[in-house]
C-alpha cells in the first residue's frame, strides 16, 4: 500500500472519529474534539504536506455555507446558533478533505454528487444523535444537498489551483 493511500485512510478514519466526538459528544466531549482537530490539522500540515492556506480557504467557504443554511432555518443546532463543536467539525473537515478526498478533484461532477448525498445524510444522522433539530426533513435534505454540492465544487477548484501553484513554484 502506497504512502498516499495510507495518508488517505488515516485522515479519513481520524475525521470520522472526530465527527463522532463532535456530533455525539458535543459540549461534553469538546476537549476530545479539540484534541482530534489538532491531530487532524497537524497530520494534514506536517505528514500529508497540505498548505494551511488551502485548509483556511475550505474552512471559510464551509463556514459561510453553513451560516447561510442555518440562517434559512434549515436546522437548529444543540448548543446554540453556531456551537463550538460545529466550528471544530468544520476545521477538521477542511483539514481532512485535501488529504482523503483529493482523488475527487479531477471528477467535479462525482464530487458534487457525493457531497449532495453524503452531506444531508451526515446532518440527518446528527439529528438522530441529538445534535440538532429540523422542522422539515425535505428542507434539510434539499438545502444541504445544494450546500454540499457547492462546497465540493469549490473544493475541486481550490485544490486544482493549489496543484497549479505547486507546478509554478
Amino acid at each position: 500500500m502506497s504512502d498516499s493511500v495510507k495518508h488517505k485512510i488515516a485522515s479519513f478514519v481520524l475525521f470520522n472519529v472526530l465527527w463522532l466526538s463532535a456530533v455525539a459528544g458535543r459540549e461534553q466531549y469538546i476537549w476530545l474534539t479539540l484534541a482530534l482537530v489538532v491531530a487532524q490539522v497537524g497530520y494534514s500540515l506536517w505528514v500529508a504536506k497540505i498548505k494551511l492556506r488551502l485548509i483556511l480557504q475550505l474552512l471559510a467557504v464551509g463556514l459561510l455555507l453553513e451560516a447561510i443554511a442555518t440562517g434559512l432555518g434549515t436546522i437548529d443546532f444543540t448548543g446554540g446558533l453556531f456551537p463550538l463543536w460545529l466550528a471544530l467539525l468544520w476545521i477538521g473537515f477542511a483539514a481532512m478533505a485535501p488529504v482523503a478526498l483529493d482523488w475527487l478533484t479531477e471528477k467535479p461532477t462525482i464530487a458534487a454528487l457525493a457531497g449532495a448525498i453524503s452531506g444531508p445524510f451526515s446532518y440527518w444522522v446528527g439529528i438522530g444523535l441529538g445534535a440538532g433539530e429540523s422542522g422539515s426533513v425535505l428542507q434539510l435534505v434539499v438545502t444541504y444537498a445544494i450546500v454540499w454540492a457547492l462546497f465540493m465544487l469549490f473544493f475541486c477548484r481550490a485544490f486544482k489551483a493549489r496543484q497549479d501553484e505547486r507546478l509554478i513554484l
